[in-house]
C-alpha cells in the first residue's frame, strides 16, 4: 500500500510542479506552488481520511483560484479549463457509483479514491500546459509523469480476471500517451484533448462490480443506463461530427472541423443552434446526414437498437430492458415491446402526415414539387423531434403570414413534446375517461402552458414585432412561437427584436421545457407540475401534495427538486462561463445558455457571435442538457435503494 501511493503520489507531482511554474510571477507564483502541494498531498490523504482529504482539496483548490485571478482577467479561457477541472476533481474525490461494492484490482475503496485523486492532479497539468507556451522542463515534466502514469495503469492492469477488452484499454492509453508527448510541442491544446481520453481510457480500467465469466462489457453497462446514454450520445455526436467532413457533405466551402462538431451536437442533442447557414453549408447529402442524426438523436439509439431485435424476433435481455425501459419511461417492463412499437407508429404516422400537408403548402408558396417535398420531409421530422433546423436562412420568417406551415409545424411541436402515451390517451382524457396521473399532469400542464404563452406573447408583441400583421396572423403567430418556446428552434419573428419581458418568458418556457418521454428537453412539464403542487400544499399547511385524488410521494418531489436544482446550477455555469470568456450583453448570455441547456435552439443573435472557446461552451452545454436530465433520473433511479433508510431522529430546521 506504502509504495503504491509514493507511485501515484509520483505520477503526480512532476507534471503539477513543473507546468505551473510560468503562470504567474511573484508571490502568486508561490501561492500557486504551495496550493499544488497542498493538492497532492489531499489525493495522499484521502486514502485513510476522506474529510482530510477533501477539505484539503477544498482549499487548494480556491486558494489556486485566487492565484491565478489576473491571468482569468487576460485569458477567459484558462476559467473555463479551471472550471471542469473543478468538477472532475470534485467528481474524482466524492463520487462512489451505486453498486461499487467489489473492485477487483483495487478491492478497498480507499485505494480507488487514491488513483482517482492521482487522475484529477494530471488532468490540472495537462490543462495548465496547454495554456502557454511549452518548454523542456515542462515537456521533461509530462513525459516522467506519463510514463510513470502508464506504469499504474499496468500496474492496475495485473489482475487475474483481465479481458482482452482491458488489455486493448490500456494500450490504447499507453498509445494516446506517447502521442501526447509528440504533439505537446505543437499543438497544446490537441495535446490537451488527446490526455483527457489518456485519463478516461486509464480511469476506465478500474473496474466498479465483479462481472461473471459470461458477462460482458455491454452487460456491464446496460446494468449502468446513465453511462449507457451518455456513451451513445457522445459516440452519435462524434460519428456525426467525422461524417459532416466528408467533401460530399460540404455546400459551397469546406466545413470547419469545430463548426461540423457544433452542429452535430446540435443535431444529436435536438437543439437547433448553428454556426452555419444549412441550406449553403450543407450539401443535399450533408442536409440527409443531418435528418438522420437528428431522428436518431431524437428518438434514441436504444429505440432504433430495440425495433431492430423485435424485428429480427430476437429476444431483449433483462439488462437491456431496463436500460431502454429507463430511458424511455416505461414504467411497465414487460410492455417495452409494446411501448417501442407505439412510439415508431406515433411518429411515422405523424412525421408522415406532416410532410404531406408541409410539402403541399411548400407548392402552393410555388416551391418545385421535388424541393418542396425535400422540405416538407425536412421541416416534419425537424419539427416532431423538436430539433429546429430548417432550410430556410431565415427559419420559417417567410412564412408568417401561411397559417398552414405554422399550425402544422406547431402541432408537431407539441406531439413530438408529448410522450407517445400521452398523444395515444389524449382522447381519453377529453371525454374524462381514466387516465394515469402522469399523462393528465403531462396533457393539463402542457395545455395550460400553450395557453399562456399563446396570450402573454400575444400581448406583450401586438403592437411590437407582430406590428403590420392582420389580427388572425398575429394570433396564429402567438400560438406558433408559444408551440416552440418549449420544445424547438423554429421562429417566424424576428426574436431579437422582441421586447426584454418577452424575452424574460421566453426564458422561463424554454427553461421548462416538454413533457417526460418526448423529444423535447427542459426541466420537464411533469417536474415544473410537481413543485406548483407542492408548493401549494405548503401554503395550504398540508404535509402530502396531491392531484386528481392521488397523493405526490416524497421520493417524485425529491426528484423534482433535484432535476431543477441541477438544472438551476448548470444554467449558473454555463452563463459564468459564457460572460467570462465572451463579450455579449448579459440578457443575451442568459438567452443562449437556456436555449442550449433546454435543447430549445432558439436565439437572439448569441450564437452567431461565438468564438471558438463559446462554441465548445454551448456545445457542451446543449450535450449537457440533452443527457443531463436522462442521467439524473436514472442515477437517482438506481441509488433509490443502495442504502438501507436508518431510524435517524428527525430535526426541525427553520427555512426561507
Amino acid at each position: 500500500m506504502r509504495a503504491e501511493r509514493g507511485l501515484l503520489l509520483c505520477v503526480a507531482a512532476p507534471l503539477a510542479i513543473g507546468a505551473s511554474v510560468p503562470l504567474v510571477e511573484g508571490w502568486a507564483h508561490w501561492v500557486l506552488l504551495g496550493a499544488g502541494v497542498v493538492l497532492l498531498a489531499s489525493g495522499y490523504l484521502h486514502a485513510t481520511s476522506v474529510r482530510v482529504g477533501r477539505t484539503l482539496a477544498l482549499v487548494a483548490y480556491s486558494v489556486a483560484g485566487v492565484a491565478l485571478f489576473e491571468r482569468f482577467r487576460d485569458g477567459p479561457g484558462l476559467v473555463v479549463l479551471f472550471a471542469l477541472f473543478g468538477l472532475a476533481l470534485g467528481t474524482y474525490l466524492t463520487f462512489d457509483p451505486a453498486g461499487a461494492r467489489y473492485d477487483m484490482v483495487f478491492p478497498r475503496p480507499s485505494r480507488r479514491r487514491t488513483a482517482r485523486g492521482a487522475l484529477s492532479v494530471l488532468s490540472l497539468g495537462a490543462i495548465v500546459l496547454a495554456m502557454h507556451d511549452v518548454g523542456w522542463w515542462e515537456l521533461g515534466s509530462v513525459g516522467v509523469s506519463l510514463l510513470l502514469a502508464g506504469a499504474v495503469v499496468v500496474r492496475w492492469g495485473r489482475g487475474r480476471s483481465l479481458r482482452r477488452l482491458r488489455r486493448a484499454g490500456i494500450g490504447a492509453a499507453l498509445g494516446i500517451a506517447a502521442a501526447c508527448l509528440v504533439l505537446v510541442p505543437f499543438r497544446p491544446t490537441l495535446a490537451l484533448v488527446a490526455f483527457a481520453i489518456f485519463t478516461f481510457l486509464a480511469r476506465s480500467q478500474i473496474p466498479q462490480v465483479q462481472r461473471g465469466p459470461d458477462e460482458s462489457l455491454w452487460d456491464d453497462l446496460m446494468t449502468r443506463p446513465a453511462r449507457l446514454l451518455v456513451l451513445t450520445f457522445a459516440i452519435l455526436a462524434a460519428a456525426g461530427t467525422a461524417l459532416l467532413l466528408l467533401p460530399v457533405c460540404a455546400g459551397e466551402d469546406p466545413l470547419a472541423p469545430l463548426d461540423a462538431f457544433f452542429t452535430s451536437v446540435s443535431a444529436v442533442c435536438v437543439t437547433g443552434l448553428i454556426v452555419v447557414d444549412t441550406p449553403t453549408a450543407f450539401s443535399g447529402v450533408g442536409q440527409g446526414v443531418l435528418l438522420v442524426l437528428i431522428q436518431i438523436g431524437g428518438l434514441g439509439i436504444m429505440s432504433f437498437y430495440s425495433v431492430a431485435l423485435f424485428t429480427l424476433g430476437r429476444r431483449v435481455s433483462l439488462h437491456h430492458e431496463a436500460a431502454v425501459a429507463g430511458a424511455m419511461n416505461v414504467a411497465e417492463r414487460h410492455l417495452l415491446g409494446v411501448s417501442v412499437r407505439r412510439i415508431f407508429a406515433v411518429t411515422l404516422i405523424t412525421e408522415g402526415a406532416g410532410a404531406l400537408i408541409l410539402t403541399g403548402a411548400f407548392v402552393a408558396r410555388g416551391d418545385g414539387f421535388g424541393m418542396a417535398f425535400w422540405r416538407g420531409l425536412f421541416t416534419s421530422i425537424s419539427a416532431f423531434c423538436n430539433a429546429g433546423f430548417a432550410l430556410q436562412s431565415s427559419s420559417l420568417v417567410p412564412y408568417a403570414d401561411d397559417p398552414v406551415v405554422l399550425v402544422t409545424c406547431a402541432a408537431l411541436l407539441v406531439i413530438g413534446g408529448l410522450s407517445p402515451a400521452a398523444v395515444l390517451v389524449f382522447p381519453d382524457w377529453v371525454r374524462r375517461r381514466r387516465v394515469p396521473l402522469q399523462h393528465k399532469l403531462i396533457l393539463g400542464t402542457s395545455m395550460a402552458l400553450l395557453l399562456v404563452g399563446t396570450l402573454a406573447f400575444g400581448a406583450m408583441e401586438w403592437s411590437a414585432t407582430l406590428e403590420g400583421m392582420p389580427w388572425y396572423d398575429r394570433l396564429v403567430n402567438a400560438f406558433f412561437q408559444s408551440a416552440t418556446l418549449r420544445t424547438a428552434g423554429f421562429n417566424s419573428v424576428d426574436l431579437a427584436a422582441t421586447r426584454p419581458a418577452t424575452q424574460t418568458l421566453m426564458i422561463v418556457l424554454m427553461f421548462i421545457g416538454g413533457s417526460p418521454g418526448g423529444t423535447a428537453g427542459g426541466a420537464k412539464t411533469t417536474t415544473i407540475a410537481i413543485l406548483a403542487l407542492t408548493v401549494s400544499a405548503t401554503l395550504r399547511g398540508k404535509k402530502i401534495a396531491t392531484a386528481f385524488g392521488r397523493r405526490v410521494t416524497h421520493a417524485t418531489v425529491y426528484k423534482a427538486a433535484a432535476v431543477v436544482t441541477v438544472g438551476l446550477g448548470l444554467a449558473l455555469f454555463f452563463i459564468g462561463a459564457v460572460q467570462l470568456t465572451q463579450v455579449m450583453d448579459p440578457e443575451v448570455a442568459v438567452f443562449e445558455v437556456v436555449s442550449a441547456l433546454a435543447t430549445v435552439g432558439l436565439s437572439i443573435g448569441g450564437t452567431a457571435e461565438l468564438d471558438e472557446v463559446g462554441k465548445w461552451i454551448i456545445a457542451l452545454g446543449m450535450f449537457a442538457g440533452r443527457v443531463g436530465p436522462l442521467t439524473l433520473f436514472l442515477f437517482l433511479t438506481e441509488r433509490a435503494h443502495s442504502e438501507p433508510e436508518l431510524g435517524l431522529p428527525e430535526a426541525k430546521v427553520d427555512v426561507g
